[in-house]
């Protein structure tokens, strides 16, 4: 029952303005206008109570010769940047996916400065973005206004995706040894632009949170594995990041996938002379033509790998994530880590969603319920369940899933219970026992669910109206509009009250590495068995729950009990 994430996240939010937060020397004057990075000026773009800057380059365009390389120093500039938006995106992966950005680019290496507009010194938060490794981008995060008005700065960082930032060919190894996880380096020279740049901004650079969702959440948990991350960062915050912790590949591994990738992509194509003379050469891959990487080579890559997660390189990681924390050679700082309580629904919802586009004609009447999972499907995937990890199909069914637990719908039950299950074993156990370890090893921990059933769905609303049969609860990427302004729909009272306590604890662990302190109810830290539930009022609201019952709701120490971390 796990599922490729492939998640790009547009949704719904606004922001709440906390002036409080400014000293009052910091409101008597306001930030730069032009801020003179090490590698040139920035031009501000005013949005109110904050300001942006935006497409700063952090390393240099990753093209030709410097394709499946480390990233290098950007080229200086003397004349201010003065953009509007974010830079285009990286190649995207998948043409069906329906997060995948139309407009990527090859030259795609910058980040975003959001900064409140009183001139301040204010604790620093780097966003990496989720999609998979294989979509995404910065400008989806371009509103951090929730974060920034709270008294911190938000840069976004752009990444290399897909086969651009992790194709592992043995023709490209480094000489370390190493290929591939050029994405997570982009993100450590971004890490590294930050230290050295962030305090002309007003930002303080020795006061660094790095935060992430899904493929962001485990790029969190590969800096705290990667040797090559420590120093770049203070704090960490991982939001449903936990998934890929049993699905890293071996060098060996990838480097057989990527062989195999290029060998599709360039197999009776006219690739250019250096591809003619020797098809599987670093020479034939940095001269491909830009329309053949976009196409062939991405989308060949992306059906090979499957659930692209950072592999074992070698240099950037040294060992799995799973086996660095083990061994207890991982970094250790504050850490803040948590999941959704219905996190699969929303890949529930975009396998309706797609079914319904395939219909002839397209077919979107929610009361049509012949597209929902049936009662034997569900009991296809216990069985693929039991072939793949052990557990008895007929337990699942009946002992963990049963249909008559998830409501007086027949027709919605299948699906419920696939998707429960599917959440637990990939999301909800992997990231407790991520909390355990990391709190095992004496690391500051506080593990959060995020459990609101009224939170505005990303998929399947089309004017106004929503076209599908299954509710999705609180699904994965569910809780970003609670951190971010995003584009769509408004919020009631219940979920901006909601967002103000979640953008404050964001904000009180950036600046402290305790999510604690005015505006927000106590949340106890892991060490002493809590996760703190994160809820709307009507449905539970904001509150401690034992570590214990959170495994049990999860089925943690029964059915899912031989995942391990």
């Amino acid at each position: 029952m796990q599922t490729t994430i492939t998640a790009r996240i547009r949704a719904a939010a606004s922001g709440l303005i906390l002036a409080g937060l400014m000293s009052a020397s910091a409101a008597a004057a306001a930030a730069p206008a032009v801020v003179k990075t090490a590698g040139g000026p920035v031009q501000a773009t005013a949005r109110g109570e904050m300001v942006s800057y935006f497409a700063i380059p952090f390393a240099a365009p990753p093209v030709g010769d410097l394709r499946w390389r480390a990233p290098q120093p950007a080229a200086k500039w003397k004349e201010p940047i003065a953009r509007g938006k974010s830079a285009a995106p990286c190649l995207q992966t998948g043409p069906e996916s329906p997060f995948r950005s139309r407009t990527e680019s090859e030259d795609c290496l910058y980040l975003d400065v959001h900064a409140p507009a009183a001139k301040g010194r204010y604790p620093v938060m780097v966003w990496i973005h989720g999609g998979a490794f294989t979509t995404g981008d910065a400008s989806t995060y371009a509103d951090p206004s929730p974060l920034v008005s709270r008294g911190v700065i938000v840069v976004t960082v752009q990444y290399r995706l897909g086969a651009m930032g992790f194709l592992a060919h043995p023709a490209l190894r480094a000489s370390g040894g190493s290929a591939g996880n050029y994405g997570i380096m982009d993100q450590q020279a971004a890490l590294k632009w930050v230290r050295a740049n962030i305090s002309r901004f007003g930002g303080d650079a020795r006061n660094v949170t790095i935060f992430g969702e899904s493929a962001g959440g485990f790029s969190v948990l590969t800096h705290l594995a990667s040797p090559l991350s420590r120093g770049l960062f203070d704090k960490a915050i991982i939001q449903s990041g936990a998934y890929g912790v049993d699905s890293q590949k071996t060098q060996a591994e990838m480097e057989a996938v990527s062989a195999a990738a290029l060998k599709a992509a360039v197999s009776g194509q006219d690739a250019g002379p250096a591809c003619a003379a020797d098809p599987a050469s670093a020479a034939c891959m940095r001269s491909l033509p830009e329309a053949l990487v976009r196409g062939k080579l991405m989308n060949a890559y992306g059906k090979g790998v499957g659930n692209l997660v950072p592999s074992v390189d070698g240099r950037v990681l040294p060992a799995t994530v799973k086996a660095t924390f083990a061994a207890g050679r991982n970094n250790r700082v504050p850490v803040m880590n948590g999941s959704n309580e219905d996190e699969m629904r929303l890949f529930f919802a975009i396998t309706e969603l797609e079914a319904r586009m395939r219909s002839q004609p397209p077919n979107f009447n929610p009361a049509d319920r012949s597209f929902l999972l049936t009662a034997e499907g569900f009991a296809k995937s216990a069985r693929q369940v039991e072939a793949a990890q052990g557990v008895p199909a007929g337990a699942l069914s009946e002992r963990y899933y049963p249909l008559s637990r998830f409501g007086d719908d027949p027709a919605l039950a299948p699906s419920f219970a696939s998707a429960a299950a599917s959440t637990d074993s990939t999301f909800s156990c992997n990231g407790i026992n991520v909390s355990s370890r990391i709190a095992a090893r004496k690391s500051p921990t506080w593990m959060y669910e995020f459990r609101d059933q009224t939170a505005v769905p990303i998929v399947g609303a089309f004017g106004g109206r929503y076209v599908l049969s299954l509710p999705q609860g609180a699904a994965h990427a569910f809780e970003l509009p609670y951190l971010f302004g995003m584009a769509s729909a408004g919020q009631n009272a219940e979920q901006k009250a909601l967002q103000a306590t979640m953008s404050t604890y964001w904000t009180n662990f950036a600046r402290t590495g305790n999510p604690n302190g005015a505006g927000a109810p106590a949340w106890a830290d892991f060490a002493r068995g809590n996760v703190q539930a994160l809820d709307v009022a009507s449905g539970g609201g904001v509150a401690g729950m034992t570590a214990d019952a959170f495994r049990d709701q999860h089925h943690c120490r029964t059915a899912w009990s031989g995942l391990t971390f």
